[in-house]
This record gives structure tokens, C-alpha cells and sequence, in this order.
């Protein structure tokens, strides 16, 4: 039996009967809240990215000076750190030195390349085929004065800097012979040529 029964209220106004549409429901703000949980994993993993990378390019972006170059450019090296070519000269020196509150042992000795003189403390010991009249490379930072305990470096330069090192490669390494081989002409040359 057909039902013919009206929905419609009479005592509701603007009642027009059984309303079946769907009710409107904020789709959109359910779908950002799970989207957002990926977005930043994704935003996490491209800043970890970013901060390997920066970390990575800035220990590649190390300079190299010759030591002439080194000694012109000293008020702009002060803050940084770099590598510095020479050829060291007269007689190396033990020396300790108080760093960060600990006695260390070092090496200190003048390095020079196309006439200009460098004053050099090495931290650690020196490099196995390290002796005078071999070309070094060493990394570091320039240090005004000398460390307590060095008063000064014979023949070396003594005008009130030194160059702080803690990895020095000679060149009869291997490894500098790799990676330096356009250097080692140059240091054979520049390393005892008088500045004229």
C-alpha cells in the first residue's frame, strides 16, 4: 500500500518537507591535517640536507695560499682558517705549548716561499719526511705573537704573527703528490728563489 504521507510541518515555517541533501562538511581541513605531518618530514629532511651540504662545502672551500700570498693577505686571514705552502729553513724546534689548558707537544720553524718569511707552530708531531728544505703544506690559522715559550724563531720572520698549525703533508707524501702536483713545481722554485 502506496503511502502518501506529507512530510511537510505545517506548524514549521518554511518547512518544505524531508530534507535529504547532504550536509556540507569541511573536507579540506581534514585533508590539511594529514598533510601536514609529510610536509614536514619533507621540510626536516631537506634542512638536514642543507646543513650536511653546508657542512660539506665548507671544509672543501679551505684556501691555499703560498706563503707570500699568505703574509699580503693576513689582515683578511686573521679570522680563518687555511692552508699556507712553504719550504721550511734552519732548525726546527720542540716546544710545548699550553692549549685549551693541556700541555701539547709541537714543532716550531720558519717556512718561506718567493722571499717572504713565515713563523711556524705546529701542534702534534711533524710529519714523517718533514725536514728543512722540503716543501710542507699546512693547515691553520694565523696567531698574533708566539705561544708561550717560544720567544722568537731564529731566522724566521718575528713580526709578531705565527702561523698556528695542526695538519701539515710534505711533499714527498703521497698524498700531497696527488693532489698537488701543479704545486710541487712551484714549491721546488718559489721555496728558495730570494724575493727580488
Amino acid at each position: 500500500m502506496a503511502d502518501d504521507t506529507d512530510f511537510d510541518n505545517p506548524d514549521i515555517p518554511n518547512d518544505t518537507g524531508l530534507d535529504l541533501t547532504p550536509r556540507a562538511v569541511d573536507v579540506a581541513a581534514g585533508q590539511r591535517r594529514k598533510r601536514i605531518l609529510p610536509m614536514l618530514v619533507l621540510a626536516g629532511v631537506v634542512v638536514g640536507l642543507g646543513f650536511v651540504l653546508l657542512q660539506t662545502l665548507g671544509s672543501a672551500a679551505l684556501f691555499f695560499y703560498n706563503a707570500d700570498e699568505a703574509v699580503e693577505r693576513r689582515d683578511e686571514l686573521v679570522e680563518q682558517r687555511f692552508r699556507v705552502q712553504g719550504t721550511p729553513f734552519g732548525e726546527p724546534v720542540a716546544v710545548e705549548i699550553d692549549r685549551n689548558g693541556r700541555q701539547e707537544i709541537g714543532v716550531a720553524f720558519p717556512i718561506r716561499f718567493d722571499g717572504s718569511v713565515v713563523d711556524v707552530v705546529h701542534i702534534g708531531s711533524p710529519a714523517e719526511l718533514f725536514q728543512p728544505g722540503v716543501p710542507v703544506v699546512l693547515e691553520g690559522t694565523w696567531q698574533p705573537g708566539l705561544p708561550a715559550g717560544v720567544d722568537s724563531l731564529g731566522q724566521g720572520a718575528n713580526d709578531g704573527w705565527h702561523f698556528a698549525s695542526t695538519e701539515m703533508i710534505v711533499k714527498h707524501d703521497n698524498e700531497y703528490r696527488n693532489d698537488n702536483e701543479e704545486r710541487i713545481n712551484e714549491a721546488d722554485t718559489g721555496g728558495f728563489a730570494p724575493k727580488t
